[in-house]
């Protein structure tokens, strides 16, 4: 599992529904994305990025279910 994979909890999907499945992988490319661009002088503004994709993902997955 990637680290955005591991991050957004791709594999807990109780629903088995498509569109959280489809959110979770992009944001999961996105943290993936992110991780590749980390240096050690941006790293600190990446894990930042990383931290607010994964809440995005997470109050996009519960937006579908309210």
């Amino acid at each position: 599992m990637t680290l955005g994979e591991q991050r957004v909890q791709r594999s807990f999907n109780p629903s088995a529904n498509p569109m959280v499945e489809g959110l979770k992988i992009k944001y999961a490319d996105i943290i993936d994305t992110l991780e590749s661009m980390k240096t050690g002088t941006n790293a600190r503004a990446i894990s930042l990025a990383q931290t607010e994709a994964e809440t995005s993902c997470m109050y996009a997955v519960k937006a579908l279910f309210i």
